[in-house]
């Protein structure tokens, strides 16, 4: 019961990702499209932080799958761009939810903490590419 319950909402969290990252790709403008992804990125977060405290694991980590999948988004539209101070403006951004999902850690159970604990190592990646992108001339 429980693993049909897993695959119902897996499934609904996928149709989600997708929808948005469509809605995001249909941005001509690579500039708005990396400024739009941040906002998902962030609002994401919050979503995530907010099923964790209700104890809705699962749907917590397809919010975090969704903050990742938008600041990917960013990252490559701001690579078709290369404009330092878009950049900058990510980089801090991540740099932020980065302290945030630091903060959200502390705040999980420590058994319920992988996927979490994932997706920070991920988070850690994205930032690394926005700062090669502000370090790049």
């Amino acid at each position: 019961m429980n693993r049909i319950l897993l695959l119902m909402v897996f499934a609904s969290c996928t149709a989600s990702a997708q929808s948005f990252l469509t809605e995001l790709r249909a941005e001509p403008n690579m500039a708005r499209r990396a400024e739009k992804a941040l906002q998902l990125a962030n609002s994401a977060f919050e979503g995530a932080h907010e099923l964790y405290d209700k104890g809705r694991v699962h749907e917590g980590d397809a919010q975090l799958d969704d903050m990742t999948a938008a600041l990917n988004e960013c990252v490559q539209s701001l690579e078709q761009i290369h404009k330092p101070a878009l950049y900058k403006k990510a980089e801090l951004n991540v740099a932020t939810l980065q302290r945030k999902m630091n903060g959200l850690l502390d705040d999980i159970a420590l058994q319920e903490r992988g996927w979490a604990e994932y997706t920070s190592r991920k988070l850690e990646g994205i930032h690394d590419k926005l700062l090669e992108g502000v370090m790049r001339k």
